[in-house]
């Protein structure tokens, strides 16, 4: 009875921990992600960024990158041939800003749910999934002054919004050496921006509204192949290839203007309001990487983004100044002796990494570069058998160049989140 008592509580913790990575996904959609200008462009700041582990080694994520095999990886769905727990992840960043233009400094912050998910191993060759995660982030507020025929004209600039991705992965071992998987996001949420023009020395105002809400569907093939290489190395290569998507958009964009009349809005005159029903094209994008590891001790490897953002848009009026995305990354792991007993330092695993990025963002024939450098931490808890871990990843980064045309952001992410593993779905041997 008591044995019944124990499974029974055992099915219910199971059923809340699947509850919850749902109830945390759906709120999750009205937190705020982004602070960056840069975000104004496009579909906003890229966030899909996989987890912590990957993000302590410079991104590196079409590979497997947790030494014990006990982690999902929902980037490249084919990365997880050797999963045998049932994974719950869950992260949180903190993201600080320094914008400096030149003659301004600020300092801006924000944190938000970076990753949520669950994978279980379903018999001895298949390995699905699913979680959710902010996909792209808006969030700007700034202002710039004009002049034009000896009038004064100040222009504010907001942003608000993001699109999110619930996604759902699975996974096929062909042979011990070669994998396949597919990751279905289901992408959505809203874009909000806003423009107000304010001619100093007058009461008028002209307000710019543009609303777009947006939901559809992206696919992402994967595969990795690993080789044996003597008792106790291997040799991986991981690629992923992720399909253009027309994303559903409901666009409202409103044009105003109005005179304030102690500082409340007065003879409102709507210029023009329109409502459009179409189309988010999101890019094709396409990663590869490799790697070289020895089983339970260290890994090094390096990967290679592409994204053809230039073929980017969200309506027929978009200009968004936006072109190819490039990026490599490097890094890897090492645990001192993951089997030690006297120190418990000796089995943290640590990671290192950097990385350089092309990004997508475009002021004329200047491109904006991102580059960075990052370190973790995994500290085991819990069970040794199950390889639970408690997870650090620390980024500091640097985006465009303060200069007469754009703004030198320099940044720093703190992650922080855990990996908890069980056995589920298991044949019980005595009833």
């Amino acid at each position: 009875m008591q044995l019944q008592i124990i499974d029974l509580r055992m099915k219910i913790n199971r059923v809340l921990a699947v509850l919850g990575v749902l109830s945390i996904g759906v709120l999750s959609n009205a937190q705020s992600t982004s602070t960056s200008p840069y975000s104004s462009f496009g579909a906003g700041d890229l966030l899909f960024d996989n987890n912590i582990e990957q993000a302590g080694m410079g991104g590196l994520s079409v590979l497997p990158t947790n030494p014990y095999s006990a982690s999902a990886n929902f980037y490249n769905p084919a990365a997880n041939p050797l999963l045998s727990f049932t994974s719950f992840e869950f992260g949180v960043n903190t993201h600080l800003s320094q914008f400096d233009d030149g003659s301004n400094v600020s300092k801006k912050s924000t944190t938000y749910i970076s990753n949520v998910s669950l994978a279980f191993p379903i018999g001895t060759k298949a390995r699905a999934g699913f979680g959710f995660q902010p996909f792209t982030s808006v969030g700007y507020d700034l202002a710039t002054i004009s002049e034009n025929d000896e009038l004064r004209f100040r222009n504010d600039y907001k942003g608000s919004g993001g699109i999110n991705s619930l996604h759902f992965m699975g996974s096929y071992n062909l042979s011990p050496e070669l994998s396949l998987g597919l990751r279905v996001n289901y992408l959505f949420g809203e874009l909000d921006r806003n423009q107000t023009i304010t001619t100093e020395g007058l009461a008028l105002q002209t307000n710019y509204s543009y609303q777009a809400e947006l939901s559809g569907f992206q696919f992402t093939t994967g595969a990795y192949y690993s080789k044996k290489i003597g008792t106790n190395k291997r040799f991986d290569v991981g690629a992923t290839y992720t399909l253009g998507a027309n994303v559903n958009a409901k666009i409202e964009d409103l044009t105003t203007t109005y005179v304030l009349m102690d500082l409340v809005p007065s003879n409102l005159d709507t210029i023009r309001y329109q409502k459009i029903y179409g189309d988010m094209k999101l890019p094709q994008s396409l990663s590869i990487g490799a790697s070289y590891r020895k089983d339970l001790n260290w890994m090094v490897g390096a990967q290679l983004d592409w994204g053809d953002w230039g073929g980017y848009s969200l309506d027929e009026d978009d200009n968004s100044n936006i072109d190819t995305r490039f990026r490599v990354s490097a890094g890897g792991y090492w645990i001192p002796d993951f089997n030690s007993y006297k120190s418990y330092f000796n089995r943290v695993t640590y990671r290192l990494g950097g990385f350089y990025e092309a990004t997508p963002l475009q002021f004329g024939d200047l491109g904006i570069k991102k580059y960075g450098v990052t370190f973790g931490f995994g500290f085991p808890v819990g069970k040794d058998r199950d390889a639970s871990m408690l997870n650090l990843a620390f980024e500091l980064g640097q985006l465009g160049k303060a200069n007469s045309m754009v703004i030198k952001e320099n940044y720093a992410n703190i992650k922080i989140g855990f990996t908890l593993n069980d056995i589920w779905f298991r044949k019980r041997v005595i009833d």
